[in-house]
């Protein structure tokens, strides 16, 4: 005789249920009718159990300059955050912003059926803003999605050393510290040679 584990009202937690009589359908979902016994009280009594299909949501993962069209599959109910991570058949994915009537929402419900943009969370292409006089420079660079940046930190970059003045995460916050992955922008200015100690640098720039 099977058990499924189930909600007991007389012992108010999930416990195992031996199943007496069921049928059960999994036309749309699954479904379970059926009269069980409470393992822990020997309440015997019917219940219903519904579960259903995962919703299908439009996803959209940028690789560089190309972006590639596939679907992700998740529960309704469920909130979406701009900014977390999410499983993926070929691995972590990074929600990078939420599609929604035209808008651009930091968050939104599954069953609102939003585009979903994200990134592989394996690796992360940094984008820098560096400061230097009255110009901005952007560069952009790889790093390991779990490589970790501070603000007051230093990065080499193109040759030169920098400090982290800023770090923006996607969806617009900003942050002390921060993974690779998580971050949208980091803003940071040129250091000028004689101020610079190397025992304190982190990142080499042998990474291109």
């Amino acid at each position: 005789m099977e058990d499924i584990w189930i909600f007991c009202e007389m012992c108010e937690e999930e416990c195992p249920h031996k199943v007496l009589k069921s049928r059960t359908s999994s036309k749309k979902g699954f479904s379970f009718q059926g009269v069980v016994t409470c393992s822990e009280c020997n309440t015997t009594g019917p219940t219903e159990i519904k579960e259903e299909l995962p919703l299908e949501l439009r996803l959209r993962i940028s690789n560089e300059d190309t972006t590639e069209n596939g679907i992700m599959h998740v529960d309704r109910g469920i909130v979406i955050n701009v900014g977390e991570t999410r499983p993926h058949p070929d691995g972590l994915i990074l929600v990078t912003g939420l599609e929604l009537d035209g808008k651009r929402p930091p968050s939104a419900y599954s069953q609102d059926n939003p585009i979903v943009w994200a990134k592989r969370a394996t690796h992360a292409r940094v984008r820098f803003a560096i400061h230097d006089g009255e110009a901005t420079l952007s560069v952009k660079k790889e790093f390991d999605a779990e490589e970790e940046f501070r603000v007051g930190n230093t990065v080499r970059l193109d040759g030169k050393m920098t400090r982290i003045k800023a770090i923006n995460l996607h969806g617009g916050k900003l942050a002390k510290a921060a993974y690779a992955l998580e971050i949208s922008r980091v803003t940071c200015f040129y250091l000028p040679e004689k101020k610079f100690n190397p025992r304190g640098s982190r990142y080499d720039g042998r990474r291109n």
